[in-house]
């Protein structure tokens, strides 16, 4: 149960950030072959424009992937610290009922530890995942721009 509740988490945390980027690459592309198509000049003036674009589009997609990186970091670090804080509180807790549980104790441990290489999985996949789909949104916003500009 516990693992089909963290892949629902991944697969949604996933498919927001796809979504996100999908949404900020196809409407930057969008955006800049309507100026573009609109402004047309000649000579020096396109490749001026050009260049500035190219800084802007660079510049936003270093800031928007900055950002998710520190997205991604913080989601990390936030289910490590609620899974570290769980376990400390637990322990604040049944300290003084130790020695009566142990028993119980060792086996739901094991029970957990038998999550852990399904949770680093699933949180590497997620990463790979969201990592893959920015650089399959950018290359198609790069793309379509390439294509109507």
């Amino acid at each position: 149960m516990v693992l089909v509740l963290l892949k629902l988490i991944f697969w949604v945390v996933n498919t927001i950030l796809n979504l996100i980027s999908y949404i900020i690459f196809s409407t930057t592309a969008h955006l800049l072959v309507l100026i573009i198509h609109g402004l047309k000049v000649q000579g020096e003036a396109i490749q001026n424009g050009f260049d500035q674009i190219a800084e802007i589009v660079k510049s936003c997609f270093e800031y928007f992937l900055e950002i998710m990186v520190d997205l991604v970091s913080s989601v990390v670090s936030a289910a490590f610290d609620v899974v570290g804080g769980s376990i400390t509180g637990g322990a604040a807790i049944t300290g003084a009922a130790i020695v009566g549980l142990v028993e119980k104790t060792r086996t739901s441990f094991e029970g957990l530890l038998e999550y852990v290489p399904e949770i680093i999985d699933g949180v590497s996949e997620m990463i790979s995942t969201f990592v893959e789909d920015l650089w399959n949104n950018y290359r198609d916003a790069v793309a379509y721009f390439t294509e109507n500009a």
